[in-house]
């Protein structure tokens, strides 16, 4: 009897734990689907929730703008180390952005100079200021133009040849035709030495003369016996093409004896080179203006040379043809070695204001305008760019 019990309480006991394991199992599984239920609407509702959350936090939280506002300083030293902190900021963002634009820009700009970079003194003191419509003309025979040999005695190693026959060349071109340029290619001479019924043109560091290109030019009985271009390769060397061609041009113009077109260089460019400007690119050549005055000068151009036989290349460039006055070449060589002495423009000029062998012809503040009488007709002019 015992025994039966015993097998009856064990399967009861059995039995129980069976159906706790299964309860326990079915429990488990409707958990599984409840959280698997509750993920899939969430996912669904998440995004509308976060959004309104997000919006009841924005609602709740101060702007941006209202929190700068709020941030400033309210006392006197807070306000002034905040409002200087900001000013020196953009000082030095403006700073550093000029600086790059200079880095970058700098070479373009370059090349338009303004004349008081590379000209001293200019335009004030520009060693022709005064001379608009002050012409001097070279004598010929009646009013058949302009023939005039022009002694290339410049640097064969630079680029001062080329730049001289293209000036040449836009002179002889010119309408009306007042002038007929011949080059005589000769050695280089930056002495510059003076030959008689021509112009000659050289160029040399010459140094820190206060001027950059000058025509000196010997007058017998007022008229151009002579003429020395000079362009100064101590300010001139290494600059544009634009500013060689326009001094180049300028110290032609002179030496054929024209003054200047327009001395205000913060006007319009008239397109000439006897003509102040501060874009030397738009005035590197002469134009119908000059031609026109050149004609009233000298006429139409007709045949007659100044000179009738160049010196020799081999020879010294004050050989002078055998036709010449023997007296006049004797003359014109003694007058001709105050051409040699060095200019150097001086801004009080005491040196000539106390010689009474100078007469001040024309002062125009930077600019003084010298004559020279060396007697028996003979005159030397004398122009200074006071820097």
């Amino acid at each position: 009897v015992d025994t039966e019990e015993d097998e009856t309480l064990a399967r009861r006991l059995d039995q129980e734990l069976r159906d706790a394991e299964l309860a326990s199992r079915l429990e488990r599984e409707e958990r599984t689907k409840l959280n698997r239920q509750a993920s899939a609407a969430f996912a669904v509702d998440s995004t509308p929730a976060r959004t309104v959350r997000s919006r009841d936090s924005f609602a709740d939280s101060p702007s941006p703008r209202r929190a700068r506002r709020d941030a400033r300083p309210t006392t006197l030293r807070g306000k002034f180390l905040y409002y200087g902190l900001r000013v020196t900021s953009g000082v030095l963002v403006l700073g550093v952005t000029f600086l790059i634009w200079i880095t970058v820009f700098g070479s373009q700009a370059s090349d338009q100079l303004d004349p008081t970079t590379w000209l001293p003194g200019w335009p004030d003191e520009d060693p022709m200021l005064g001379s608009v419509g002050d012409h001097n003309v070279w004598k010929t025979k009646g009013r058949s133009g302009l023939t005039l040999p022009v002694l290339n005695n410049l640097d064969s190693n630079s680029n001062w040849r080329r730049l001289l026959k293209a000036s040449i060349q836009q002179w002889n071109d010119g309408i009306p035709k007042a002038v007929d340029i011949n080059i005589r290619e000769m050695t280089y001479d930056p002495d510059c030495r003076a030959v008689r019924k021509a112009m000659k043109v050289c160029n040399g560091n010459y140094g820190p003369t206060n001027w950059r290109g000058v025509n000196q030019i010997l007058l017998q009985d007022d008229y151009i016996i002579t003429s020395l271009a000079k362009m100064n390769d101590y300010y001139l060397e290494g600059t544009n093409r634009a500013q060689k061609l326009y001094t180049m041009c300028h110290e032609l113009g002179h030496g054929l004896g024209l003054g200047h077109s327009d001395e205000n260089f913060h006007n319009r460019d008239l397109g000439n080179c006897m003509d102040y400007t501060e874009r030397p690119e738009r005035n590197m050549h002469p134009d119908e203006s000059n031609f026109e005055t050149l004609v009233d000068m000298y006429g139409p151009l007709g045949g007659v040379s100044v000179a009738q036989q160049l010196p020799s290349k081999s020879g010294d460039d004050r050989v002078l043809a055998v036709n010449v006055d023997a007296d006049r070449v004797e003359d014109f060589e003694k007058y001709a070695l105050f051409l040699q002495e060095p200019i150097v423009a001086d801004s009080n000029v005491d040196g000539l204001r106390h010689d009474g062998r100078w007469r001040l012809l024309r002062d125009s503040g930077g600019t003084e305008h010298y004559e020279r009488d060396l007697g028996e007709g003979y005159k030397m002019l004398a122009t200074f760019m006071l820097a």
